[in-house]
Formats: structure tokens, C-alpha cells, sequence
């Protein structure tokens, strides 16, 4: 056996090697991001309450999500709602008499939350910046400065977990 022939072999298999380690890398280094996310992974990724939890959630393998949602309390909250609040969530709808975990699933979370009084009784109302333009048209951020373009605002008014109110910008 020749010493060239033997180099010879030895290339050829490097350029598939070289090719399927580079592709490994890149597919576990873009699992790490939120948008890679499956839609409604991306939505629990939004409402994890700190950063320390989204980053735990993008750290777990899809098929231990679950568990990891479950520790949180996220998953019996979303276990909770109705078939239909579940699926106009996952849809980023929300109506009057929806649960408010239903509302933080459907647009994420508010720029801002107050209380006012509602007839007498306090009542939560988170305000909302949905990007009316711009490259994020139709996304819900937290400042309107995300928007690079127009944006609105709406108030959704929470009284007994529920959303009894919503006052879209005119």
C-alpha cells in the first residue's frame, strides 16, 4: 500500500467528518435561542418569570420540557384553562372572560400592570404595546421603542383572574 494512496482516502473522509461536526454544532447552538422555539415552547419561554428560568428552559431537552414546566407551576396553570382558551392562545387571541394566564400566553407580558378601582372593587389593568409597523408588526414588546416603527397601546382589565375588559387604541 502506497503512503499517497492511503493520504488520498484519508481526505476524502475529512471534508463529510468536518461537514456533519459542523452541522451538529450549529443545530445544538441554534436550539439555544427563544426563536427556534416551537410556537407555543416560545410562549412558556415568555412568561417564565425570570431570566435565570428562560434560560434553564432553553437549556432542557424537548422532551423534559414538560417536567421543567411543571415545576415552574406553569403547566397546571395552562393545564387549567379551557380547550378553546388553549387554542386562541396559542393563536396570540384573547377575549373578554378569559383567564389571565390564557392572556399572558396569547401576548406575553405587559409592559406595564396597575390597579384602579372598577366600580368600587380593585381591578388589575396591563397595558400592551403591539408594533404597528416596522419589521415586528403585529408583536406584543414591552416598550414601544422595540417596535423600530408605530405602535399601540391596549389596556386589558383583570378582576377575579379573568379579563373583563379590553380597550384597544382608536
Amino acid at each position: 500500500m502506497r503512503f499517497g494512496s492511503v493520504f488520498e482516502q484519508l481526505g476524502r473522509l475529512r471534508a463529510p467528518l468536518a461537514g456533519a461536526l459542523m452541522g451538529a454544532l450549529i443545530a445544538s447552538a441554534c436550539a439555544m435561542t427563544p426563536e427556534r422555539l416551537p410556537n407555543l415552547d416560545r410562549r412558556f419561554y415568555e412568561v417564565m418569570p425570570t431570566p435565570e428560568q428562560q434560560k434553564g428552559f432553553l437549556q432542557v431537552e424537548e422532551e423534559a420540557r414538560q417536567d421543567y414546566l411543571e415545576k415552574q407551576g406553569l403547566w397546571e396553570q395552562w393545564s387549567a384553562l379551557s380547550p378553546e382558551e388553549r387554542k386562541a392562545a396559542e393563536r396570540g387571541e384573547v377575549s373578554v372572560g378569559h383567564h389571565e394566564f390564557a392572556l399572558f400566553m396569547a401576548w406575553g407580558p405587559p409592559a406595564d400592570t396597575l390597579t384602579r378601582d372598577r366600580d368600587g372593587r380593585n381591578a388589575i389593568v396591563h397595558t400592551y404595546i403591539r408594533c404597528s409597523s416596522g419589521p415586528k408588526r403585529g408583536k406584543y414588546v414591552r416598550n414601544n421603542l422595540d417596535c423600530d416603527g408605530t405602535s399601540d397601546e391596549t389596556q386589558v382589565a383583570i378582576d377575579n383572574d379573568l379579563v373583563v375588559e379590553i380597550k384597544y387604541a382608536t
